[in-house]
């Protein structure tokens, strides 16, 4: 009786050890810092008011430089809220080259100006094309000035 529990739990073991063996192994990239700069503008305004906010929609187009470099498109929204303070959402669809690989990517950001009384925003990337596809990150987006449109841009990034 002895003898057969021992078989067993040495087999038991060794299909256990076994199977650790067969797991593929996860080996994760060190994540790449973002550094650069984000420029836009806007076109196509459509404004409405409600509960004393100001609504404004538009499409804008952006620059990238630094890690990322190429242009962006897309809509967004801000409101103006009787505070004083600005919120917003928006997705750009960018097109260009991170590194040495190119392609497209889905950035979606959303941001306020509560706390600094300049644009500061947080992004992250939804998806990507080419070489691109497999890139994740997110990050940040401060204004350097107050009305400037020119973010400073921080973040990682993992493909």
């Amino acid at each position: 009786m002895n003898r057969k529990i021992s078989t067993l739990f040495m087999l038991m073991t060794s299909a256990v050890f076994l199977s650790a063996l067969l797991i593929p192994t996860v080996l994760a990239e060190k994540p790449t810092p973002v550094t650069g700069t984000w420029s836009w503008w806007a076109d196509g305004f459509s404004v409405r008011f409600a509960d004393g906010n100001m609504f404004v929609s538009a499409t804008e187009y952006d620059t990238f430089s630094g890690t990322f470099s190429g242009a962006g498109e897309g809509p967004f929204t801000m409101t103006i809220h009787p505070a004083g303070y600005i919120t917003g959402i928006g997705r750009t669809t960018f097109s260009g080259s991170v590194g040495e690989k190119s392609g497209t990517l889905v950035i979606q950001w959303t941001g306020n100006t509560r706390a600094l009384g300049k644009w500061d925003c947080k992004w992250v990337i939804l998806s990507g094309t080419g070489d691109l596809a497999n890139l994740r990150g997110s990050g940040r987006g401060v204004e350097t000035e107050p009305g400037s449109f020119l973010l400073d841009l921080s973040g990682t990034l993992r493909s």
